[in-house]
């Protein structure tokens, strides 16, 4: 099966963590708002969280956490589980979803505007069982899904063989979000 590992600004992953760490915040971040969303059907639902290097937007965190927050610079530091993505647009549904919903998003109207003004659609993916590793995880450590190859048989058929190779390790983060081989974490 394969999991999603999406890249994610310090000061957002600091709001999705922080009722979890114990941390005294007025609203936790229970929705990511992305441009788009995994359409794989194997995808597991599981969504690894990989803490972006963003130095504005860890300025954004009180400085009484970013001692804490800093380990976590560049590192897969847990994951939650996406069972619900709604979509939206750049017209009456996003603005009554996310004036029904902003605390859940943590974002203010002019971060909202700024995604919604392409045209295209935009994604609400749900944050639920929420798990943060003992020890934060480096990107190598993750594979991309072995790809499935295709070769035409005897009769010019197309034929999938599975599984005969290994993914390869990432070697940098998504810019948004990519499929991963997840084992056991």
């Amino acid at each position: 099966m394969k999991s999603v590992l999406i890249s994610i600004q310090p000061y957002y992953v600091y709001l999705i963590i922080a009722r979890l760490m114990g941390w005294d915040i007025p609203h936790e971040k229970t929705i990511e708002v992305r441009k788009d969303f995994p359409k794989d059907s194997a995808w597991n639902k599981k969504t690894l969280i990989y803490c972006s290097k963003n130095r504005k937007s860890f300025n954004r965190i009180p400085k009484e956490y970013q001692p804490l927050m800093a380990r976590f610079l560049g590192k897969v530091i847990g994951q939650f589980v996406c069972n619900n993505i709604r979509k939206g647009g750049a017209d009456n549904l996003i603005q009554a979803y996310y004036h029904n919903n902003p605390d859940e998003t943590c974002l203010t109207d002019k971060e909202l505007v700024l995604y919604a003004t392409t045209g295209k659609p935009i994604y609400f993916w749900h944050i639920s069982d929420l798990k943060i590793y003992d020890k934060p995880k480096e990107p190598g450590e993750f594979r991309k899904p072995a790809k499935q190859y295709q070769t035409r048989d005897t009769n010019g058929s197309l034929v999938c063989l599975n599984g005969l190779a290994l993914g390869i390790c990432l070697t940098s983060p998504p810019q948004s979000w990519c499929y991963v081989e997840l084992s056991e974490v």
